[in-house]
């Protein structure tokens, strides 16, 4: 017995996305091919691999099992393109997704790499909380992204790049004292953040729920950058990577607020799809790591 390799890929996509019409616009492929492929696989091995319950794709046992070596065997097909295939590494379309603070900071060098790398390849990026940018890499709708402690896919692989520090910061402006600042002189303000479930909004609200209860008052805004504008103006407060404010700080336009609250370093993670199949992920990973290292976007 022979198993179709185009079937476990076809099995696993099914498995991961739920749909058999997803799966097939995710392989480029039609419903009928997946469907086929399906069925040849469960009658060679001689057992059901999925079982609709109340309009809901499930997985049996023994696709549960099988899954696992699908994975397994698409993560050596891409480690066999990576480290095999080193005369052609051209990508046709390499999909990134970046955070805003790493697109502020270091997406303009990342391109200029993946330029002199992968000459004539096209860059979709896509910048996004870094919920989003999981869900999407679990969907098999990005190839590789770079996420701050991102919510858990089974089918997503995460490595740390490094650690970030976010701090309270303010517009000279606003003239906020140079001490301790209290919970309630920050409540005093207007408080921006992104919208929930990204990890700003979740810190926002953390750092002020014991003192304002069910009064916290919190703008949101699914925009760093403008954010980022809405404090140096002087509109507002808002907790932000400080290394997006380097330069704003030295000249003493922007003030790092010190609170009761110790913020929590952000682990920053490089992320890719388990069964994606793009030979030049690895070094891509290491063209993030380059810049990042370059710019010191991480502590």
């Amino acid at each position: 017995m022979t198993l179709s390799f185009s079937a476990l890929e076809s099995f696993y996509w099914v498995s991961q996305l739920r749909s058999f019409s997803a799966a097939a616009e995710k392989l480029n492929v039609t419903q009928p091919t997946i469907s086929y492929r399906i069925r040849e696989l469960e009658e060679q091995l001689g057992v059901s691999l999925f079982v609709r319950q109340k309009r809901q794709l499930l997985l049996t046992s023994e696709g549960e099992a099988l899954k696992h070596y699908a994975e397994s065997m698409i993560a050596i097909a891409r480690d066999i393109e990576s480290n095999i295939k080193t005369r052609n590494t051209g990508l046709p379309t390499l999909r990134v997704g970046v955070i805003d603070s790493f697109a502020a900071v270091c997406l303009p060098a990342l391109l200029d790499e993946l330029d002199n790398r992968f000459s004539g390849t096209r860059i979709a990026a896509t910048v996004d909380t870094s919920h989003r940018l999981a869900d999407q890499l679990s969907e098999g709708l990005l190839d590789i992204a770079v996420l701050s402690t991102p919510p858990s896919h089974d089918n997503v692989a995460l490595e740390l790049l490094g650690r970030q520090s976010v701090d309270w910061i303010a517009s000279q402006k606003l003239q906020l004292p140079q001490t301790t600042v209290s919970d309630g002189e920050l409540l005093r303000q207007r408080i921006f953040a992104t919208p929930a479930p990204s990890n700003l909004h979740s810190l926002t609200i953390g750092a002020l729920a014991a003192t304002a209860g069910g009064g916290l008052r919190l703008n949101v805004c699914n925009s760093l950058g403008t954010i980022l504008r809405l404090v140096e103006s002087g509109t507002g407060i808002s907790i932000l990577p400080t290394r997006l404010l380097q330069e704003q700080i030295r000249l003493g336009m922007i003030q790092v607020l010190k609170t009761h609250t110790i913020l929590p370093l952000q682990e920053v993670f490089i992320g890719t799809n388990k069964g994606a199949i793009v030979r030049a992920l690895p070094q891509v990973a290491q063209m993030i790591r380059k810049v990042s290292a370059s710019v010191g976007f991480c502590n």
